[in-house]
C-alpha cells in the first residue's frame, strides 16, 4: 500500500466492488460515508475535517480525491469545497456521472488539477431512456396509464373532449437532436431501427465517418423540420434557455419534444398556458431546470397528461453505474502512475 500518495473518498463503490477493493489494497484511500452528508455546507466540513485529521497523524496530504454516485446533491463543487483539498497540493478530482456543469473545472485547471468524469458510463443507458421518452411521448403513454388507473379505460364519453387520443408511429418521422456527442449519436442508430430520418444540429458538424446516416443542418432547420426534437447537449454559456419563445415560434405545430440532458437546456415556459402549449403535441423530460423543484407549470392538472416525466433517470441504471464506477478508477489508476488522465475535461497549468 502506497502511504505517501492518499486518496480522499467522497462515498464508496457500490457496483465495482472488487475492482475498488483491489485498488484499497494498492493505495491508501480514507472514506467520507454519505450518511448524515445532507448538503453542500456538510460535505465541504467533512472534507475539511479529513484533511484535519490527516495533518493531525502527521501523514501527507491527499493526492487526488473521488466522488462516487450519489454525491450530487453537495454542488457545487467549486473553490468552496475544494479549495482545502488543493491548497494541500491535491491534483486530481474524479466525479461520476457525464456532466460536469457544477464543477468549476476552470478553477480546478487554474490551481494546477485535473477533473475527469465518466463520459461514456451513460450513454447506453440514457441513448435507451431517450428513446423511450419518445415513445411515451408520440403515444401518449402517459395519458393512456393515467386513464387506466382512474378506470376510464379510453376516456369518459360523459365529458366532450375527454378521450384518449391515438398514437403516431414514429417511423417515418425525423428527429432533429440537438448535440451530436455520445448519447446523441447512440439515441440516432437507436431511432434509425426504428425507421426515424435523423437530423442534427451540434456545435461542429462531426466527421461523416461518425455521422452513420445522420444529416448536420443548421438549427433553425432542425426547429422547422423535425417532428420529434431530442436535447442531447451538455449545458453551456451558449446552450443554457436554449429552446425559448422564439426557438417554440420556428417549430411544427405538434412537434414532440424531449430532454434528457439539462433542464436548463430549455426554459421554464414550455406548459404554461401559452401558444407555447399549442405549438407542442407532448413531451417526455427527464430533467428540470431547478430540480428536484418542478416548475408548477409542468404540474398543471390541465396540462400535465401530455407530458411523461422521469426523476433524472435514464442515465440511472446497476450497468451504467458499473461503467462509470470502473472510469473512475480507471482515471484514479493513471494519475498515481504518473499519466495524464483519458477522461480529463480540462488542461491544468501545471
Amino acid at each position: 500500500m502506497t502511504e505517501d500518495r492518499a486518496i480522499l473518498a467522497l462515498g464508496s463503490a457500490a457496483f465495482a466492488i472488487s475492482d475498488y477493493e483491489d485498488l484499497c489494497k494498492r493505495y491508501q484511500i480514507d472514506t467520507i460515508p454519505l450518511a448524515g452528508l445532507i448538503d453542500h455546507a456538510s460535505a465541504t466540513a467533512a472534507i475539511a475535517d479529513a484533511i484535519a485529521a490527516r495533518a493531525v497523524a502527521g501523514k501527507s496530504p491527499y493526492a487526488a480525491f473521488i466522488r462516487f454516485f450519489g454525491t450530487g446533491i453537495f454542488y457545487p463543487f467549486n473553490e468552496n469545497i475544494f479549495g482545502p483539498l488543493t491548497k494541500n497540493g491535491c491534483r486530481l478530482f474524479c466525479g461520476a456521472g457525464a456532466g460536469y456543469d457544477n464543477t468549476d473545472t476552470e478553477w480546478l485547471a487554474s490551481q494546477g488539477a485535473y477533473y475527469c468524469n465518466t463520459p461514456t458510463a451513460i450513454t447506453v443507458s440514457t441513448a435507451n431512456g431517450a428513446l423511450m421518452l419518445i415513445l411515451a411521448a408520440t403515444r401518449a403513454a402517459s395519458q393512456g396509464d393515467i386513464y387506466t388507473k382512474a378506470g376510464k379505460w379510453r376516456g369518459d364519453a360523459s365529458v366532450p373532449g375527454d378521450f384518449f387520443p391515438l398514437g403516431q408511429d414514429i417511423e417515418g418521422m425525423t428527429l432533429g437532436i440537438i448535440g451530436f456527442g455520445s448519447i446523441g449519436k447512440a439515441l440516432a442508430l437507436r431511432a434509425q431501427a426504428c425507421g426515424m430520418n435523423i437530423i442534427y444540429n451540434n456545435r461542429r458538424r462531426v466527421p461523416k465517418s461518425e455521422e452513420n446516416g445522420a444529416t448536420y443542418v443548421s438549427m433553425d432547420d432542425l426547429l422547422a423540420t423535425s417532428d420529434v426534437i431530442s436535447v442531447n447537449c451538455p449545458l453551456t454559456s451558449e446552450t443554457r434557455h436554449l429552446l425559448g419563445p422564439m426557438e417554440f415560434s420556428k417549430m411544427k405545430t405538434g412537434v414532440f419534444i424531449v430532454n434528457t440532458a439539462r433542464g436548463a437546456s430549455s426554459t421554464r415556459l414550455w406548459f404554461k398556458r401559452s401558444n407555447l402549449a399549442k405549438v407542442m403535441s407532448r413531451a417526455g423530460l427527464d430533467v428540470f431546470e431547478n430540480e428536484p423543484k418542478i416548475h408548477p407549470g409542468l404540474r398543471d392538472p390541465s396540462l400535465f397528461y401530455r407530458v411523461t416525466l422521469q426523476p433524472h433517470t435514464t442515465g440511472r441504471t446497476t450497468q451504467s453505474f458499473l461503467k462509470g464506477e470502473l472510469q473512475l478508477i480507471k482515471s484514479l489508476e493513471e494519475f498515481m502512475r504518473g499519466e495524464k488522465p483519458e477522461y480529463a475535461v480540462n488542461d491544468p497549468k501545471l
